[in-house]
Order: structure tokens, then sequence, then C-alpha cells
């Protein structure tokens, strides 16, 4: 039988870097996947609870993260596993960020929405930076901040999707709702049920969520990315001026 040999021109620690990047992509792109699996199971229990509040756009968000991960393993398979343990860190970090301002909330407490928001879009920014200065490619940058995003955004839609189905009645839930004013946008609602309310103002959370932090992930990679690209040329054009 014939033996597979390496390409000549192919360096071995080359080869070994390009398959060793595509199993940490791959890896990552699985388990962004089975965290929309997830929310989605979140989604239709909700719906399940409130047959009038319907997630289908929530959903389409969803689908999009997913098809997303799916296309960025094949794009981002040369890229060092380095940069997919760094976007996993950061999108990590944005969900410790994001969770901890639901719960303060939870114990009576406003959160302070700009020190957060600052936090998270830095870390999906430091995500893109690191990838671009290591490829020196922009789009690598959007693929890692944008992922970085979807973990943040994922365990963010999923803790309170699921915190309201197991506090749902608790004296915890009721304390939150008069934190967020739940109380006040109903009564403005119109709408007959408290319960199909919530379910639908959570529906419209998830969706918001998860759409603009998708976009402001891509565009904080954008950013960050040419960023980096300038001041990486700008270096070079500094080092050969000196020599």
């Amino acid at each position: 039988m014939r033996q597979r040999t390496r390409p000549e021109h192919v360096p071995a620690n080359t080869a070994m870097g390009i398959v060793s990047g595509s199993h940490a992509a791959r890896r990552l792109a699985r388990g962004i996947q089975a965290s929309v699996a997830l929310v989605l199971v979140l989604l239709a229990y909700g719906w399940r609870l409130a047959p009038a509040a319907v997630p289908i756009a929530a959903a389409a968000v969803l689908l999009a993260y997913a098809l997303f991960a799916h296309v960025s393993v094949a794009i981002a398979k040369e890229a060092s596993p380095r940069i997919q343990w760094v976007t996993l860190a950061c999108g990590v970090a944005s969900a410790a960020v994001l969770i901890r301002a639901l719960v303060v909330q939870y114990f009576g407490r406003a959160a302070n929405n700009a020190p957060m928001v600052t936090i998270v879009f830095a870390m999906w920014l430091v995500a893109g930076i690191t990838a671009t200065a290591r490829t020196r490619r922009i789009r690598d940058a959007v693929i890692a901040s944008t992922l970085s995003a979807q973990i943040g955004s994922l365990a963010n839609v999923g803790f309170f999707l699921a915190s309201y189905y197991v506090l749902r009645g608790s004296a915890l839930q009721e304390q939150f709702f008069r934190i967020e004013g739940t109380y006040e946008d109903f009564a403005r609602s119109g709408v007959g049920d408290f319960g199909t309310f919530v379910i639908g103002d959570l529906f419209g959370g998830a969706f918001f969520h998860l759409l603009f932090g998708g976009l402001f992930g891509a565009v904080l990679g954008t950013l960050g990315g040419a960023v980096t690209i300038g001041i990486i040329r700008v270096l070079k054009r500094h080092t050969r001026s000196i020599v």
C-alpha cells in the first residue's frame, strides 16, 4: 500500500500547526453549536409555557450563530490553536461579566451597565487583536471577536431564560421584576396575561442580545484587526528606516 507523504514544500512544524489549529477550531465550533442547541431547547420550553409568544426571531439568530461557527472552521483552519483558546477565554470572561450583572439584580441591586459593556466589548476586542497579531489577517479578527461575542451572548441568554424558569413565582424573581420595572411595563403593554407578557419579553430580549452581540463582535473584530494591521505596518516601516 502506498503511504501518504507530506509535500516537501510544507515544513513539518507548519503542517502540525495547521492540523492542531483545525482541530481547535472544530472543537470551538462544536461547543458553540451545542450551546445553540441548548438555548433552542430553553426557547422551546418557554414557548410551551406561553404558546402565544413565538420565539421565531431569536431562533433564526441562533441558526445563524450555528452556521457562522460551522463556516469559521473552514476559514480558520490554518490559524494557531492559541487563537482558539484566546477566543474561548475572552468569550467565557465576557459571559461571566454579563451573568454577574443579572445575578446582582436578583439580589435587589441595579447593575451599572456602562462598566459592564465596556469590559465585555474589551474582551471581544482582545480576541480579534490577538488573532490579527498572529495571522496578519483582518478576517481572522472578525471571526475571533464574533465567536467570542457568540459565547458571551449565548451564556447570557441561556442564563436569563433558565433562571426565570427555575425561579418563576419565587420572591427572588419578583424582586428582579421590580428592579427591572417589569410590572410597570406589563401595565402599559395591554397584554392580558402576565406570564405571556414575561415570556414574550424574554424572547424579545433573547433576540436583541443575540443579534447585537454577534454584530458588535463583528464590528469590534473589524476595527481591532484594521488597527492592529496598521500598527504592524508602521512598526515595520520604522524598523526599516532605522536599519
